[in-house]
């Protein structure tokens, strides 16, 4: 493996005929990178007379983003920043989201972060920082006319928030950032609303370099789409950029080098407060970007959905594995699957692997608000009954392990989750009078037909705890937080609806 010495963010530029923007980037000005993002949507219709400057402006600091991408192949101490210039609190900005961005990817490549993430200028200060300015006031009665924008993926969190705005009559368009795939078009069919997307390429030497051993890890695509979402704020005139990322994102996975390592960090509510000021510093004062969620608990989500969101029980997945991109194509499993034709009953039982871990805890905070039949539909099996799943159940509950280093929340959810479903009796051979405390303290043996799962939770963690431990946990996580960044008047309007 040759080592670099310097990462370059070298230049960008937009073709304004086909809003086409490119993004070079190199080592030692040796191996050169190219990414490029679309922003071109045939139905929908840019704003009239573009300020290149603003334009500009934004592509720049979406160009620093966009650039972890390829750092992480092999990080460099300094970071030469030829594109444009960062101030000092640009600079520890930067400095902060490279490192909390990184920070999983360090711990499990042992990389020390000791002197990485030096931030250098080589061009000179601009004499203008350019904004896009925001003279009007959001209030009652202007709120309906403002123009928002829900991110979706494939995940049951993004289909709440948009029930949550519809029910509200809130009038919103979807985002989908990279492709739009057959469940987001589902979705899009489904809610009954238009998608508007930025296509990603990424540079072709960035696949080369990991075939050549260089590092090949997950980065949080989250930040990158938060900062395309603002050129498509300015392009597309709109005011809400909204996500549906939960209070739970929040939480680290584990300690390393006396810092909290979160997997979701660009999902964290410290991200979008941090994001948001320095959007409001140097870039846009009309943009509000947050996460429509933030409020609740996982576990309350999944009531949401379950109640609200029937109709997308056949069509939605919160599983990576069958989206990831392989090495040896830029196609997923999924994707290649479906170039092949192979049918939607076919795929109806792969949208989950069943083996991961956000399989695994979606079907745990899933199971006690829906009926076999329904779970069934959706998993195609009884993820309780797998006894290969044991390691992995273990970490969820912190039983064993540390929390996997996936999309999933506190092991507090999956304890919830997993007495509510003892409670509402999926796997008890009595009635429902009968007193859940009673019988959940007694052994195993009489109670055969919790399945393998089942049984290991109620032996070494129901066991372990108190009615009053169990209250505490239920309080926890079904309380209505404030702790967000929602505009009150928007998340006034969902309480009412809701």
């Amino acid at each position: 493996m040759h080592k670099f010495s310097l990462f370059y963010f070298k230049s960008f530029e937009f073709d304004y005929s086909n809003l086409q923007a490119k993004f070079y980037y190199s080592f030692d000005d040796e191996v050169f990178f190219e990414e490029v993002l679309d922003f071109y949507n045939e139905n929908f219709k840019i704003i009239e007379n573009i300020d290149n400057n603003i334009l500009e402006n934004i592509l720049f600091h979406l160009h620093i983003a966009i650039g972890i991408s390829y750092y992480k192949v092999f990080p460099t101490n300094d970071l030469i920043v030829e594109s444009g210039f960062l101030d000092e609190f640009q600079i520890k900005f930067w400095q902060k989201f490279y490192t909390n961005w990184l920070w999983e990817f360090l711990y499990s490549n042992q990389i020390s972060p000791k002197g990485l993430f030096n931030f250098i200028n080589k061009s000179k200060k601009p004499k203008k920082n350019y904004i896009v300015e925001n003279n009007e006031e959001f209030n009652s009665v202007s709120i309906k006319n403002k123009k928002s924008l829900i991110s979706i993926w494939w995940w049951k969190d993004s289909i709440v928030s948009i029930e949550l705005m519809k029910n509200a009559w809130m009038n919103f368009d979807l985002f989908v950032f990279w492709k739009i795939d057959p469940l987001k078009q589902f979705t899009s069919d489904i809610s009954w609303n238009k998608i508007l997307s930025v296509k990603r390429e990424l540079s072709s030497n960035l696949f080369d370099l990991n075939k050549l051993w260089y590092y090949n890890w997950h980065v949080p695509i989250t930040w990158i789409i938060a900062f395309s979402l603002e050129v498509v704020s300015y392009l597309y005139n709109y005011d809400y950029l909204i996500l549906s990322n939960e209070k739970s994102a929040s939480f680290w996975n584990t300690i390393w080098e006396w810092v909290n390592i979160n997997h979701q960090y660009s999902k964290s509510l410290d991200f979008e407060k941090d994001f948001c000021e320095y959007v409001f510093k140097y870039i846009s004062k009309k943009s509000s970007y947050f996460s429509l969620l933030r409020w609740l608990y996982e576990i309350k989500i999944a009531e949401l959905f379950s109640k609200f969101a029937k109709k997308y029980f056949k069509n939605f997945s919160s599983c990576n594995n069958n989206f990831k991109i392989t090495k040896n194509s830029n196609l997923s499993p999924y994707q290649r699957a479906r170039e092949r034709k192979m049918s939607l009953i076919y795929w109806s039982k792969s949208y989950w692997c069943n083996a991961c871990p956000k399989c695994a805890f979606v079907f745990s905070i899933l199971r006690p608000y829906l009926s076999k039949t329904e779970i069934l539909e959706i998993f195609w099996e009884d993820l309780y009954e797998r006894k290969d799943l044991e390691n992995l159940f273990r970490e969820l509950l912190w039983i064993s392990g540390i929390k996997p280093f996936e999309c999933v929340w506190e092991a507090e959810e999956v304890i919830y989750s997993m007495y509510l479903t003892i409670k509402n009796n999926y796997y008890a051979p009595f009635s429902s009078e009968e007193n859940l405390w009673w019988w959940s303290r007694k052994s195993i043996n009489l109670n055969s037909n919790l399945p393998f799962i089942l049984q290991i939770f109620e032996t070494e963690v129901l066991n372990q705890l108190d009615l009053k431990s169990i209250e505490k946990i239920e309080k926890k996580l079904v309380t209505i937080y404030n702790d967000d960044i929602i505009p009150s008047l928007l998340k006034d309007l969902i309480f009412k609806k809701l």
